[in-house]
């Protein structure tokens, strides 16, 4: 399984809506922590050719490891209607995430409450699972309310080949950003994907594995999102890819 196994139909409708760039590093950024990981706005390009089928998902690609991004019901409109519906998903038992108004402009969103900064692209860590437990993390499903568009960033290197890196107990680890942040420190090669999620649209990501953040960066609207984790099957919702 390729680390970032985007579950797409239509190659071209995937091309439309990814760019492929490069991440930099923040130091002494207000609002940021020291050595957050960002994208560089200049690098952004399209998706090379042939790209689409590199992330593919293979015939063993479990659901727990599966990028997905679904359009809403039409009669799913507003945080309560998304919240009816993650009830009825399968998942008994999901974890509320809370929601997020972000102004535009960002070039993460992800906001660490504790410290009130922003952590850039990061690995989720609320079940803290260790390195052998980390693929049977759950997903985090989230929805973006508008009223403008937003970008889903993705890593092409996951946090298990990233601890390999930097980690001579790897094996006994509990994968963290530090150790993202630590392989950017070794000029480890590295690269981003940018999917565009525009209102009324939603994705599910394994983000415990795969680094991510959100970005507003570029676009001239706000955006809000809600957000659960939770064991979800495969294809639960029509794909706009």
């Amino acid at each position: 399984m390729h680390p970032a196994a985007i579950a797409f139909r239509n190659p071209a409708a995937l091309h439309a809506r990814c760019d492929y760039g490069r991440p930099r590093r923040l130091y002494f950024e207000p609002d940021y922590e020291t050595c957050a990981v960002v994208p560089d706005p200049d690098a952004w390009e399209p998706l090379p050719g042939g790209y689409p089928e590199r992330f593919a998902p293979g015939y063993f690609t479990p659901a727990s490891g599966l990028i997905e991004l679904f359009r809403l019901p039409d009669t799913v409109t507003d945080r309560d209607t998304v919240a009816a519906l993650v009830e009825t998903l399968g998942d008994p038992h999901p974890i509320t995430l809370g929601d997020a108004e972000d102004p535009p402009g960002l070039p993460t969103t992800h906001l660490l409450p504790e410290s009130a900064r922003r952590p850039g692209l990061h690995v989720d860590n609320h079940q803290n699972l260790p390195y052998g437990e980390r693929r049977k993390a759950r997903r985090r499903l989230c929805v973006n309310l508008g009223p403008g568009p937003r970008y889903l960033l993705l890593a092409d290197t996951d946090i298990l080949t990233i601890c390999r890196c930097v980690q001579d107990r790897y094996e006994d680890h509990h994968p963290s950003t530090d150790d993202l942040r630590a392989y950017l420190a070794l000029h480890r090669p590295l690269r981003l994907l940018r999917l565009r999620i525009d209102p009324g649209e939603g994705w599910f990501a394994p983000t415990s594995f795969l680094p991510y953040d959100e970005s507003t960066e570029g676009l001239a609207l706000p955006s809000s999102t809600c957000s659960w984790l939770g064991h979800w099957e495969p294809h639960l919702f029509e794909s706009p890819i």
